[in-house]
């Protein structure tokens, strides 16, 4: 994409506190760029910073960067080319701040939120002229220092040329993997990638979290299992992301956005995953550091299970010694309950991701936009990587439509030659663990 006629020279970080605030405006920092970390006090600004330096493990951050409170913003903001917004998930915080720079950002200034899932437009509702022409969602993936997606949602607004130079800004720059994404609910990876987690903790009830965790585990192309991710993100925000789509959306699997009960009574409790400390999640660790499961019938942590299927590892075995095809067989061929259920949530993820083109992402793109997500945002195994897998288009849509999903007409009228897959050496996905 050609650049525009604009520098960034001086960017603006809202919400330096946080984890995804002080991290992403590291990454500008990282780029030589003039930073001021804003947060409720100069002491929350200043751990900004700290976390910012060590993900980047180098003290030279910090001569790019300045800490801030709120009460400076009017005073800093006029001379900002760029203003990041990584505030709270909550759309009147993120407003009450926009009002107020709206009032004294400089003309053309880039105004961004790193908003999971809220509307673009919404925020930008009743703005001015400028403002909406240089507003977009930058959701970078957590933490990005290690996941490089960045899905880019431009308000309709923004002009062509102001569109080319922030794809390259961020390309070229920051060093993101951008994608395009449409202004929808949850955008396009929390979109699908939440669908499978939620899917997963419903089938826990029946399952167990141990055997559903076994069974999605990392040998099938994810770098955690489902309820542990949940535990990682949070319950809160989990919620938080599947009742935005669930109230939102209407598709073929939007029953599985609703929330099982049982994991509203474990937020009620406290129970909010990894940042609950005392209370865990899905998983917790005993005073000996053993690992404990939920039993969700009486929400308690009892000792986990150790669970072993024979097909399961011998395919983790295939994987291991380097087998990929090997591997791919078993998932395919394997009978019983449980492989049912494995090559459900498998060709779920991809039917289910094929679908949304044109609805997350631009149909122009066809399915890369979407494989780039999953892949760069969420470390998961691309969908067209499972059609490669699987064999291609029609093996892949015989094993769909035989697993009694609804076959997407994105996938079934693809035109492909060969391999489909644009993201290099996806077996790297496939963990033998």
């Amino acid at each position: 994409m050609a650049k525009a006629d604009r520098t960034i020279k001086k960017v603006a970080i809202l919400g330096a506190s946080g984890n995804m605030g002080s991290l992403s405006g590291g990454l500008f920092a990282q780029a030589g760029i003039e930073c001021v970390f804003f947060a409720r006090s100069l002491d929350k600004a200043n751990a900004g910073i700290e976390a910012a330096v060590a993900q980047a493990r180098s003290d030279v951050l910090r001569k790019y960067i300045r800490p801030a409170t709120y009460e400076e913003l009017e005073k800093e903001i006029p001379t900002c080319d760029w203003v990041f917004e990584g505030l709270a998930e909550d759309l009147a915080i993120k407003n009450e701040f926009f009002s107020r720079i709206e009032k004294v950002k400089k003309p053309e200034a880039i105004v961004s939120t790193v908003s999971s899932g809220l509307s673009i437009r919404k925020m930008a509702e009743g703005r001015s002229d400028d403002f909406r022409k240089n507003f977009l969602g930058t959701h970078f993936y957590n933490p990005p220092g290690k996941l490089p997606a960045n899905e880019l949602i431009f308000h309709p607004d923004m002009p062509k040329s102001t569109r080319e130079f922030i794809y390259d800004f961020c390309a070229n720059v920051l060093r993101r993997v951008n994608i395009i994404t449409e202004d929808t609910p949850a955008f396009a990876g929390n979109r699908i990638g939440f669908q499978f987690l939620n899917d997963a903790a419903i089938h826990a009830e029946k399952y167990g979290a141990d055997t559903i965790d076994y069974l999605l585990g990392p040998y099938t192309g994810r770098a955690l299992p489902p309820l542990a991710t949940i535990d990682l993100v949070g319950l809160d925000v989990h919620k938080a992301i599947v009742d935005n789509v669930y109230h939102n959306v209407r598709d073929e699997r939007i029953e599985t956005y609703k929330m099982p009960d049982y994991m509203q009574r474990m937020i009620d409790s406290g129970m909010l995953g990894r940042k609950a400390k005392d209370k865990g999640g899905f998983f917790h660790r005993d005073a000996e550091k053993n690992k404990l499961t939920l039993d969700i019938a009486s929400l308690s942590h009892v000792p986990a299970k150790t669970i072993k299927i024979d097909w399961v590892e011998k395919a983790k075995q295939a994987i291991h010694d380097g087998f990929y095809s090997r591997a791919v067989d078993i998932l395919r061929t394997a009978s019983g309950e449980e492989a049912n259920l494995v090559r459900y949530f498998l060709l779920g993820y991809v039917a289910y991701s094929f679908a949304r083109v044109g609805e997350v992402t631009p149909a122009e793109d066809g399915i890369h936009g979407i494989d780039r997500v999953m892949a760069y945002g969420f470390s998961w195994l691309p969908p067209s990587g499972w059609v490669d897998l699987l064999g291609g288009v029609s093996a892949a849509c015989a094993l769909i439509e035989k697993a009694g999903l609804p076959v997407p007409t994105q996938l079934k009228n693809l035109k492909a030659k060969g391999r489909i897959c644009r993201v290099p050496d996806i077996t790297k996905f496939l963990v033998g663990r």
